[in-house]
């Protein structure tokens, strides 16, 4: 390896998510506010003599080809005619399959590594560019692009950078399986034939709440809430422990099948997790978790 980069790739919670009706193209357009937290993959990537080689290593849940990894970096020699080596190293800690955004985080992280590692040779990107890439890699990659919150609408593509809050505390929960994205929206899909009677909060409505309002006045919901947890009842189970045990606000995250809570500072997440972790044994914890402000920049080994 000749150099790296080392990058960190946080993980995302939704505090909340509107999935509206199916369009005529199959997919939904959606209404979210991402807020980054501190629960991190770490990445580091490095450039290899040989020309055209990609090496992927880490635990994931298809093949190293398969995953946004590999996409990112064919988008990326797509756009710039790179062909260098590269070794990406991946130390996972965000789970599959839990609506945290682990891969799509992974894939922003990775296309800022190659923009620092490569720019001077392939010509650096600016952000508005490795949005775009990241859009074509998956929907959710060009928030980890922009910014640590966001409002997010379209099909996740329209990110309007906010700014953070990082005054709580979180505990987020891993129940012991994954939801898939394509999964849950079949089970929305299925269970909920209209969206017409959901309740909505308009634009203003969602940035003056998260701005101002303490996290026990936010009205904020996942559409994806009641009909995964239908279907999952260890959701619902651990929305409803985090309540008992004094959470400000807990939802489930994304698509699921991560839940968390809201709490109004370390010392007392930390005190609710050690009593959830006998109270949940199907459950794993991580505890306690910050919302972050700014997304963590890169560095050279």
């Amino acid at each position: 390896m000749e150099k790296a980069v080392i990058v960190s790739a946080p993980a995302k919670i939704n505090l909340h998510l509107r999935v509206y009706g199916r369009r005529e193209d199959g997919f939904h357009d959606i209404r979210s506010i991402f807020q980054a937290i501190s629960l991190a993959d770490e990445l580091v990537v490095g450039s290899l003599k040989e020309t055209d080689s990609i090496e992927i290593e880490g635990s994931f849940d298809c093949p190293p080809e398969a995953t946004t990894l590999y996409k990112a970096v064919i988008a990326y020699r797509r756009r710039t005619g790179e062909r260098c080596g590269l070794s990406i190293r991946v130390k996972k800690a965000i789970p599959a399959g839990a609506g945290l955004g682990g891969g799509s985080s992974d894939a922003a992280a990775l296309l800022r590594a190659l923009n620092l590692l490569l720019g001077d040779r392939a010509g650096f990107l600016g952000e508005e560019e490795l949005a775009e890439l990241g859009a074509s890699v998956g929907s959710d990659v060009p928030f980890f692009v922009r910014g640590a919150a966001a409002l997010v609408e379209g099909r996740g593509e329209v990110v309007s950078p906010i700014p953070a809050r990082a005054d709580y505390a979180l505990v987020v929960a891993f129940p012991d399986f994954p939801v898939s994205t394509a999964a849950a929206y079949s089970l929305l899909d299925r269970l909920r034939p209209s969206d017409a009677d959901e309740p909505d909060l308009s634009v203003e409505e969602l940035l003056a709440s998260y701005a101002s309002k303490p996290p026990e006045a936010w009205r904020f919901a996942n559409s994806f809430e009641t009909p995964v947890a239908a279907a999952h009842p260890a959701i619902a189970t651990l929305i409803g422990l985090f309540a008992s045990e004094g959470a400000r606000f807990t939802r489930m995250s994304g698509s699921g099948s991560a839940v968390y809570g809201v709490f109004p500072d370390p010392d007392r997440a930390a005190f609710a997790a050690k009593r959830l972790f006998s109270r949940a044994p199907f459950a794993s914890f991580v505890a306690p978790a910050a919302p972050l402000a700014l997304i963590p920049g890169l560095h050279y080994t």
